[in-house]
């Protein structure tokens, strides 16, 4: 009833927004609890209303419900959604550039916790190796100027102990990954220009414990030095920086 009044009226668009994220609450694909089969209900509920739709049509109207959606709650959406949808349809959803934010990376968790729910829903479109990435990068989901190197340093560590070839296995994460060293490095000269050494410091305090790791020497599996080497040449120079941090913070 309270829905009906609130919507009455409105566009069924709008009514199956409000339903999925008052079904979800704070509830995210990662989750126990996450209503998996109550949200594959308002779809199947406003689909039908639709009529008959070809694949094709459905892949619109679900790819444009989930466009709409809510930037920071995306993954209700595409949890609600991807069941329904081809696979092409669910990975055009999933396009990098339409999800995550460019410089504060607002969106990234949303972002990442779809993945989960599109592996869940569709298996066909997202990889468990993909889906096993995003629920690894989850800590590392900060938005903010600090974004960049957090998610940098997620990649990195997943690269150090796993057995990945290419980052081009996971292609939106290697796009992301490409974006964030432009950005963090982009980030570290502001803070050079501006003496903020404290705050460069504590940018890249994650890159030390690279060097002291033994290098990668399989040809076979891609590691953190290589990306580093290949993306952000001048990493050795941030991550040999051992400075009195004591005395940065009188400068």
């Amino acid at each position: 009833p309270f829905i009906s009044m609130v919507l009455f009226g409105k566009r069924k668009s709008e009514l199956w927004h409000l339903q999925i994220d008052l079904a979800a609450g704070n509830e995210h694909p990662t989750d126990e609890k996450f209503p998996w089969a109550l949200l594959r209900l308002h779809t199947d509920q406003y689909l039908k209303k639709k009529g008959k739709l070809s694949q094709a049509e459905r892949d619109l109207r679900l790819g444009a419900l989930i466009h709409e959606h809510d930037s920071n709650s995306k993954d209700i959406a595409m949890a609600a959604c991807a069941y329904a949808m081809s696979p092409q349809a669910v990975r055009a959803a999933l396009n990098v550039e339409l999800n995550v934010s460019p410089v504060t990376y607002i969106g990234l968790y949303s972002y990442l916790q779809a993945f989960v729910a599109a592996n869940h829903c569709n298996k066909d479109a997202v990889s468990d190796l993909e889906a096993q990435w995003a629920r690894d990068l989850i800590p590392y989901a900060t938005p903010g100027a600090a974004a960049p190197g957090r998610y940098l340093q997620g990649v990195t560590a997943l690269l150090g102990n796993g057995n990945l070839p290419s980052l081009n296995l996971l292609p939106e994460f290697a796009v992301l990954a490409r974006r964030a060293f432009v950005d963090f490095s982009s980030h570290l000269e502001g803070l050079k220009l501006k003496c903020e050494w404290s705050a460069a410091h504590a940018s890249v305090s994650w890159l030390s414990a690279l060097l002291d790791r033994p290098s990668a020497t399989s040809s076979s599996r891609l590691g953190p030095e290589q990306l580093l080497d290949i993306q952000f040449p001048n990493w050795r120079i941030w991550a040999a920086w051992r400075p009195n941090t004591g005395r940065l913070r009188l400068l």
